[in-house]
């Protein structure tokens, strides 16, 4: 599908230097339109979003964003997780995806996308790690036909 756009782009131009030759259209404004709209195609590539996801020994960390735009770094330790929820139904272009939230204790936290998760088998780690992981609700979530949160582990409550 990117070569359409490609050869669209082209097309452009072309027609641009054909309107120039026969003196419709002075050459600064095809040249300032076939900057800006080369920029538009270029541009997106040079900035692209990246979305990276660690689960590791210590803990989980998601850094995302792009190089010419903030970077959003989260992360949570193993022995600072209180909960772990998963919303159905709530991300994606017809929100049917999943998205899974992991809540510190000292109110730090983070928001992984389904896709993501699945990539790097966050459900299979947690499940693993955390005594009383409910796989059942996972399940219902995976299925689910409405957006709806299902807590999936909570920490057992600190005595003092």
């Amino acid at each position: 599908m990117a070569w359409v756009k490609s050869l669209f782009l082209l097309a452009f131009l072309v027609g641009g230097l054909l309107l120039v030759r026969t003196g419709a259209m002075p050459f600064w404004l095809w040249l300032v339109t076939a900057a800006l709209v080369t920029l538009t195609r270029v541009l997106p590539r040079i900035d692209a979003y990246r979305d990276e996801l660690q689960v590791g020994e210590d803990g989980i960390r998601r850094e995302h964003g792009s190089r010419l735009r903030k970077t959003v770094v989260e992360s949570v330790r193993w022995d600072e997780l209180g909960s772990v929820e998963v919303r159905a139904r709530e991300t994606g272009p017809q929100r049917e995806q999943m998205l899974f939230l992991l809540y510190g204790r000292a109110g730090n936290g983070v928001a992984v996308p389904g896709p993501l998760a699945q990539q790097h088998s966050l459900a299979e780690a947690l499940a693993r790690r955390l005594p009383g992981w409910r796989q059942d609700l996972l399940a219902q979530a995976t299925t689910a036909t409405e957006p709806a949160a299902y807590t999936l582990w909570q920490a057992a409550p600190h005595e003092g």
